[in-house]
């Protein structure tokens, strides 16, 4: 990514941190909770948040506390949120867009007889 020609703002929130809001919007994007959990952190197993994700609110007070419960990397695009490592959708972010196909011209009426 860093390689592409893609704008990109990098923030190493296990340096940094992130606040309760930031994770909540993450959440929002993603989908759900389940979507960013780390599931391999001992506190999602210990808490059962393996199998059953906290609400986002639950979740971002925890995450403000402990960022290593957030799946790395989070990548945003907008509203869109790409989790964890997914090179095909990395690759469709950065490809360039194909150009749509020119209209087809319509053919010419033909003419009507003359009588």
């Amino acid at each position: 990514m860093r390689n592409s020609e893609l704008e990109i703002e990098e923030i190493d929130y296990a340096k940094t941190g992130l606040s309760q809001d930031t994770v909540e919007e993450i959440v929002r994007k993603a989908g759900s909770v389940g979507a960013v959990l780390n599931t391999r952190h001992a506190t999602a197993k210990d808490k059962g948040w393996v199998t059953s994700p906290p609400a986002a609110a639950v979740f971002a007070k925890a995450v403000a506390a402990d960022v290593n419960l957030l799946r790395r990397p989070i990548l945003i695009d907008g509203d869109r949120v790409i989790v964890g490592f997914d090179r095909p959708a990395y690759e469709a972010l950065t490809a360039k867009p194909k150009p749509k196909p020119k209209p087809k011209p319509k053919p010419k009426p033909k003419p009507k007889p003359k009588k």
